[in-house]
């Protein structure tokens, strides 16, 4: 006599769901086994009732699709395997770039160079030993504001999007119901004082003056004058013109290729055609050139005024002079021939801007090209076009227009003259 064993299931089929049982909390749970290539996992779901907790498990069986190859993701997976996760999708989508990638991984996990601050908040040291159970809309939300209370509002907002995207993963996969990001406060708008893009551009012909003094060795208020060491590095006063003259951004500006420049023609012009992302491990400290702009607006042709010509000028000058290694043929590359490493260049920057120009960043400028250029010809797109964006990015990140009140001029008039307004 042969006793058969337990037939397996078919691949790709669900088995019998449980009966709904009460929990301590008064919700009902019910499960059921899904049979994949990859083995069997369980679904559950929780409702108010039994017939709620039915229907809810029905329509997870309805929406489910086996993740093929992936660990299996419960109640239970930690949100620093969650992340991992996440970066694994990122690789797949052709949306992402390598640049994009590296910037999550870059806030999910703690460095392990040696140099690195090992207390610096990461995703991985701050709510990464969560399990996805645990992290509900209060634990997040306190995470959120732990940071901004320290001063890292740009952290925590970057945290707050690759928070939303990982647990929207555990919703995908049936473990919550709904994305526990959609109930953590929002980040209230600070309000700024108004200098901004208009005084910007007026601070230009002396924040030009102050960077010259500084590369030729000269005291600025806030750093004291050259006395010894690698002579100061007067790339950044061709930067600083390269950056005012065009609007380009400044990963774009240390992408520049000389074939991309021709300071002969009629109309002396450069062509916008890469920038800079950094990817790990690879180039100079991780940056490498990528052979397109930002966005699909990025691609264009620049005409310079005369200032910039002059700078451009002087930086292939100097190039020819000194005689460094240059492979890539860039307008601005490092000693050793490879694309500048913008971090290192952020140094040099903030040395020249000094105190008085503390305020001023290489994005402070390119704001100020908008502003100039959309105050002198009354049109938005042309300013979008100078500056590689869209009309509607523009208008909300880089042109500074001042709200215009309705005209009451003759009534202000008449009273100052103590003239009565006429009926």
């Amino acid at each position: 006599m042969i006793i058969a064993g337990r037939l397996p299931k078919p691949v790709g089929t669900f088995g019998v769901p449980t009966k709904p049982r009460r929990q301590s909390n008064g919700r009902y749970r019910t499960t059921v086994r899904y049979y994949g290539a990859g083995g069997a996992q369980q679904i559950e779901r929780m409702g108010i009732s039994a017939d709620d907790a039915r229907n809810r498990l029905a329509e997870a069986m309805r929406d489910f699709r086996e993740q093929p190859m992936r660990e299996r993701i419960t109640r239970n997976t930690k949100l620093i395997h969650l992340a991992a996760e996440l970066l694994e999708e990122l690789r797949a989508d052709d949306a992402y770039t390598e640049g994009n990638i590296e910037d999550y991984r870059r806030e999910i996990y703690v460095s392990k160079d040696r140099r690195a601050n090992r207390s610096t908040v990461k995703i991985e040291n701050s709510v990464g030993n969560l399990q996805i159970w645990q992290a509900t809309a209060g634990e997040l939300d306190r995470h959120l504001k732990r940071l901004t209370a320290l001063g890292l509002r740009r952290k925590a907002k970057q945290h707050k999007i690759i928070l939303r995207a990982m647990m929207q993963i555990a919703v995908r996969h049936g473990v919550i119901d709904t994305n526990p990001i959609d109930g953590v406060s929002p980040f209230t708008r600070r309000r700024t004082h108004a200098r901004g893009k208009v005084h910007d551009h007026a601070s230009l012909p002396q924040f030009r003056a102050q960077v010259r003094a500084w590369a030729r060795g000269e005291a600025v208020p806030g750093t004291p004058a050259y006395v010894s060491g690698p002579a100061r590095d007067w790339t950044v006063v061709w930067v600083v013109d390269l950056i005012t003259g065009t609007g380009m951004r400044p990963h774009e500006v240390f992408a520049v290729l000389l074939d991309d420049i021709d300071l002969d023609a009629t109309d002396p012009y450069l062509d916008v055609t890469g920038t800079l992302i950094e990817v790990k491990g690879a180039g100079a400290g991780g940056w490498v050139r990528k052979p397109a702009p930002k966005t699909d607006n990025g691609w264009r042709r620049i005409l310079l005024p005369d200032y910039t010509v002059v700078s451009a000028r002087e930086a292939i000058k100097d190039l020819e002079v000194v005689g460094q290694p240059n492979p890539m043929g860039l307008l601005f590359p490092a000693r050793n021939g490879s694309v500048r490493n913008p971090n290192n260049f952020a140094r040099t920057w903030r040395a020249a801007r000094g105190e008085n120009f503390a305020w001023v960043t290489p994005r402070t400028f390119r704001k100020g090209v908008a502003t100039a250029v959309d105050h002198a010809s009354g049109d938005p797109e042309r300013a979008a076009r100078q500056l590689g964006n869209t009309r509607e990015v523009a208008k909300t990140h880089y042109i500074d227009i001042p709200e215009t009140v309705p005209d009451n001029r003759a009534v202000l008039e008449a009273w100052a003259r103590g003239d009565r307004a006429k009926t």
